[in-house]
């Protein structure tokens, strides 16, 4: 089976609608019959798989422009909160939307999105690790990547400059960091680059920095 986004096959005679190039499928997560899919610069989709072999588009949510970074991932809150269903969506701090980026901007980020109905996802909150906003930011200094399995409320993002940030969801409107750990920066680098997160049955955390390699922490 196959899905892209309309205009994607040039080879079939389809015609983009969109601006710029970087609209791809680069990371897919499977919940059940769903699938939670980031198209780059083309945000993030919702596939209904219950029939595998033809994946039908249940929505779509995209807020590039006018923010300038990729989608990541869309990741799925498994328990509701307040009776509501959500998901998270990361953008990743990297290859901007247009060469002509403000050198004051804003960082890619996390953010909250209702999935209650799944056919029109609404964002109502995002998080910025706190002084990075309105500051002249190398690359690579705001969000990656969260988890790929949300069970509870305490969601671990991988930060690149800024380490593993710990965010309680407990609140969608109202996003709150709990803690971090920003690992030292490799042999010849200046900064950490936290680049992946993963959180086993345990509670032990799995943290890869592109640079240093792997680290494993544990919360008190």
């Amino acid at each position: 089976s196959r899905w892209w986004m309309p205009g994607q096959w040039a080879a079939g005679g389809e015609t983009r609608t969109w601006k710029g190039y970087q609209h791809r499928c680069h990371h897919a997560i499977r919940d059940g019959d769903r699938l939670y899919v980031s198209y780059w610069h083309g945000g993030a989709v919702i596939l209904d798989i219950s029939d595998i072999a033809k994946p039908r588009l249940v929505s779509q949510i995209d807020w590039s422009p006018p923010f300038h970074w990729p989608t990541h991932s869309m990741v799925p809150v498994q328990q509701r909160i307040h009776g509501h269903r959500w998901a998270i969506v990361a953008d990743e701090d990297v290859n901007p939307l247009t060469t002509d980026v403000p050198s004051q901007t804003m960082p890619a980020a996390l953010w909250m999105v209702n999935i209650s109905d799944e056919t029109r996802p609404v964002p109502v909150a995002s998080f910025q690790v706190e002084g990075l906003d309105g500051q002249d930011n190398p690359g690579k200094s705001g969000c990656h990547q969260p988890v790929e399995f949300i069970p509870g409320l305490e969601v671990p993002v991988a930060w690149f400059a800024q380490g593993v940030r710990f965010i309680d969801i407990s609140n969608p409107r109202s996003l709150r960091e709990v803690a971090h750990y920003i690992p030292d920066p490799a042999p010849g680098h200046e900064r950490a680059s936290s680049n992946d997160v993963y959180v086993d049955e345990r509670g032990l955390i799995f943290l890869i920095d592109r640079f240093g390699g792997l680290a494993i922490l544990e919360r008190e």
